[in-house]
């Protein structure tokens, strides 16, 4: 996330005596955009930051995402946490100012916005809004063009983004009228306490507060949606919500809809959704939220007690469901949904599940004990595919050219179910790519798909194009063959072939099979870069390898032929030392492993060479000084 905001250039130890100066400075063209780190390490460097885009006058603003609250009397740093999450808006960070001792307590709370207030009576109202939640706030806050000085530590830091439209909404409550100059005096209370502030100074007088009354929990009269949940009351629930029947190809398709689509605030009957109290412990202050989430789910999360749910959660522990297959149909109940299902779809489930048995029986282990060696360790990503494509089953045929169940996902969907980091593109690519490799998965080429369901995933990317990470939302075709003894022999003769072409997972690229079986296994799979852009050609060409790679090859080869020529072996690790001290190469340790990873293959086979791991007898043999037992490179007679 980056916010535009100002921030002066000129460091501080102790508080700045030169205001004027500051302001000089500050300008409205400084105006940058920074990163949130980026703003905390300037306030630590001892940068004066304006959190607005805004020059030295108000009629200069432009915008603000950042939001500061100056504390400097009759509050300590922790009794302004506790009154934040009381009320569940949470600071970013809170950094103790230059004057601040244990005695006194001297201190900014920071709030930042997913995104920035472009009105300038908003941007008002939410920094009156933030002032009546910290009680004893330095009257001064409410000027939105105000810069903030330095400080000595960042004391709280719980990197909370608060929802923009969240913030907005609360603060609604808050009429300002505009005052005449002259009466611009300084009469208004150090005390600015919450729905009854009162500021008497500079531009702006609060004349009143129409704060919402926070939700109650569970018993009211009228929240009878919770009662019926925890009651299972489908036909009351189904009355009173009143849902349009839906028909869901899929089951992907069916969940989709009800975590993203049904506003769970509505479900749950709350009128400010953004600050309740929480429905699953004894709540006397506004612990919890609901809300939206990156990825567009709705979410019920408690701050007090902790609990995070999304649409099925609230379902299973409000009506103490123990069966998750009985809250789907609840929910399907209640919102008149239904997922269709054609011989067809009941076909395709049947192979996947038949895989699924195939894995967990033994059966695919007995039949090709080499391949599953090679995988042992990334089953369990095989089997949440498995699990991904029985949920992307269609109702129309949907395959691939040897009939095979077609499905596709978003890297970003396969990291969340593989319990990987979201960016992981890398990381899904290898596992996609062995598992391709063992012929247990298809990558699919896009002239393969069906036009139908080209469309409805272009759809998806289409739809994610202003998603900051929209390189995540990628969208990826496989397909499913079925495991049995027609294709246990061509698995495992791919497991076979993996470990003597010496391939490992940590070198698995494009390339290494470029170098050691050709194009046409490359392509195979890596079906999506089968071409590239070539500049100085001005035209598109076939993908092979690049001149650095190749020059890089080049020199492995020299540095593995200088060894065995004088000693008969060649240690991994002194290849990489070798490269890393090559300047006319200009490589780093971990380049340097990629590239002997990809290489190496192709080089083994091209010089008759054999990669081994040195054992006590191979290095009493071949005279190997080295610690421990390191892989080493020596000729196939050897």
């Amino acid at each position: 996330m980056k916010i535009k905001c100002i921030i002066d250039n000129v460091c501080y130890s102790s508080k700045p005596t030169n205001g004027g100066a500051i302001t000089n400075r500050m300008t409205l063209d400084t105006a940058k955009e920074y990163s949130i780190d980026e703003i905390k390490e300037s306030i630590l460097q001892g940068k004066t930051i304006r959190p607005s885009y805004c020059g030295g006058k108000q009629e200069t603003w432009k915008s603000q995402q950042v939001f500061m609250i100056d504390i400097d009397n009759n509050l300590t740093i922790q009794q302004a946490i506790d009154k934040c999450n009381k009320v569940n808006i949470i600071p970013n960070f809170i950094y103790t100012s230059f004057s601040h001792t244990e005695d006194h307590h001297k201190f900014r709370l920071v709030f930042i916005l997913n995104k920035p207030i472009n009105n300038y009576d908003t941007a008002i109202k939410i920094q009156l809004y933030l002032m009546g939640v910290l009680e004893y706030s330095d009257k001064q806050c409410k000027n939105i063009n105000r810069f903030y000085y330095a400080g000595k530590e960042i004391v709280f830091d719980s990197g909370n983004i608060l929802d923009s439209d969240g913030i907005i909404e609360l603060s609604k409550g808050i009429e300002i009228e505009n005052t005449p100059s002259e009466a611009n005096k300084d009469n208004g209370s150090e005390k600015c306490p919450h729905n009854n502030i009162k500021i008497n100074n500079n531009s702006y007088i609060i004349v009143g507060t129409k704060t919402p009354k926070p939700d109650s929990t569970r018993d009211k009269d009228d929240n009878y949606n919770i009662k019926a949940i925890r009651n299972r009351d489908i036909k009351y629930l189904k009355e009173k919500l009143n849902h349009p029947h839906m028909v869901f190809n899929n089951n992907q398709e069916f969940c989709d809809y009800i975590f993203k689509e049904i506003n769970l605030g509505e479900l749950l009957e709350f009128s400010y959704p953004k600050s309740i109290r929480c429905i699953f412990h004894d709540d006397t202050n506004n612990s919890a939220s609901i809300f939206q989430n990156e990825k567009g789910d709705w979410i019920y999360h408690c701050f007090s007690c902790g609990v995070s749910y999304n649409l099925l959660g609230v379902i299973e522990v409000l009506g103490k469901f123990r069966s998750r297959p009985k809250a789907y149909k609840f929910i399907r109940e209640i919102f008149n949904l239904e997922i269709a299902e054609t011989e067809w779809q009941k076909e395709q489930k049947e192979i996947i599940e038949q895989n699924l048995r195939a894995i967990d029986t033994g059966e695919f282990e007995r039949n090709c004990p080499q391949a599953y060696k090679n995988i042992k360790s990334n089953i369990k990503y095989l089997r949440q595919l498995l699990y991904i494509a029985k949920d992307n089953v269609t109702t129309e045929k949907m395959t691939d050219n040897d009939e095979n169940v077609l499905f596709f996902a978003s890297t970003r969907h396969i990291c969340n179910l593989m319990g990987l980091k979201e960016g992981n593109v890398k990381e899904i690519s290898k596992k996609t790519t062995l598992l391709a490799y063992h012929k247990l998965l298809n990558k699919v080429d896009n002239s393969e798909v069906p036009k139908k369901l080209l469309k409805r995933s272009q759809a998806i990317s289409i739809n994610s194009a202003d998603d900051k990470n929209k390189k995540y939302r990628h969208v990826n075709y496989y397909s499913i063959p079925s495991y049995n003894n027609m294709l246990f022999p061509e698995i495992e003769k791919q497991g076979k072939a993996w470990k003597e072409n010496n391939y490992t997972i940590k070198g698995l690229s494009r390339e290494m099979f470029f170098r050691k079986e050709g194009q046409e296994v490359a392509d195979w799979l890596y079906p999506q870069y089968k071409q590239v852009y070539d500049r100085q050609q001005k035209a598109i060409v076939n993908r092979t390898t690049t001149y650095r790679s190749n020059e890089r090859t080049k020199r492995i080869v020299q540095i593995i032929m200088r060894y065995l020529d004088s000693q008969n072996y060649c240690i991994e690790k002194d290849i990489i030392e070798n490269l890393v001290s090559d300047q006319e190469l200009r490589i780093t340790k971990s380049e340097a492993e990629r590239q002997l990873k990809k290489s190496l293959p192709e080089i083994l086979d091209a010089y008759d060479l054999q990669r081994i791991r040195a054992n006590k007898q191979i290095k009493e043999k071949l005279g190997v000084v080295s610690d421990g037992y390191p892989f080493i490179i020596v000729k196939n007679d050897d």
